[in-house]
C-alpha cells in the first residue's frame, strides 16, 4: 500500500477544513526529511507523525474552543492495522526508539510513542515556522470565520493567501487568546 496516499485519504481526509493545514505541515516535514513516505519501513513512523499533527491541532482546538482532544491512540492502532502492520510490529517500532517509554501494557506504550512524537512534531513545527505563523495556520484551519464570503481552500497556497490578507484580524485573535499563543511558544506540550 502507498503510505502517502493512505495518510492523505484516511488520516488527513477526516476533516476537510483541516486538510490544508495538515498538507502544509506534511509537505514541509517531507522536505526537511522529518517524514519519509516513499521508502519501505517508514510506515509506522509516518502514521504516528500524521496522527501527532492531528493531536496538536486537537490540543489547539481544546485550548481555543474548549473542545475535547481525542489523543489519537486508537487511531494509530487502527491505521496501522488497516495497512497490515501488526501490533507486534508497532511494538517493535516503539522498542527500537530509546526515547519511547515501553510499558507492559501495549496501549500505554503506543500512547507514549504518540506523546513523544507529538512533542517532537511540535518542536519541528516551531523550527520551521514562527509562533505567530503556527497560531495563524491553526486558527485559519479551525475557525469558522463569519465574514461576507465563505471559503474552502483548494490548497495551502490559498490558505496562505487568506492568512496574508487577513493579518490584522488574525492579530486581534492573537491578542484575545494570549494563553493559546503562550502554549504554542512554550512548545505545544499536550
Amino acid at each position: 500500500m502507498d503510505i502517502e496516499s493512505y495518510i492523505q485519504e484516511a488520516v488527513f481526509g477526516e476533516k476537510e477544513q483541516h486538510k490544508c493545514f495538515y498538507q502544509l505541515m506534511w509537505d514541509n516535514f517531507k522536505e526537511i526529511g522529518y517524514v519519509i513516505t516513499d521508502e519501505e519501513g517508514h510506515e509506522v513512523d509516518a502514521i504516528i507523525k500524521a496522527v501527532s499533527l492531528q493531536n496538536l491541532l486537537g490540543e489547539f482546538m481544546y485550548r481555543l474552543y474548549d473542545e475535547v482532544n481525542e489523543t489519537g491512540l486508537e487511531d494509530v492502532i487502527d491505521y496501522c492495522q488497516t495497512v497490515g502492520i501488526s501490533d507486534d510490529e508497532l511494538l517493535d517500532y516503539c522498542e527500537k526508539n530509546e526515547e519511547i517509554d515501553v510499558d507492559e501494557d501495549f496501549e500505554t506504550t503506543v500512547k507514549n510513542a504518540l506523546d513523544y512524537t507529538s512533542q517532537i512534531t511540535a518542536d519541528k513545527m516551531l523550527e520551521e515556522f514562527s509562533t505567530y505563523e503556527v497560531f495563524d495556520y491553526m486558527l485559519t484551519a479551525t475557525y469558522a470565520f463569519e465574514q461576507d464570503f465563505t471559503f474552502d481552500f483548494e490548497d495551502y497556497e490559498e490558505m496562505q493567501a487568506f492568512v496574508d490578507t487577513n493579518q490584522d484580524q488574525l492579530d486581534n485573535y492573537k491578542a484575545e487568546y494570549e494563553s493559546v499563543l503562550s502554549w504554542i511558544e512554550s512548545g505545544m506540550i499536550c
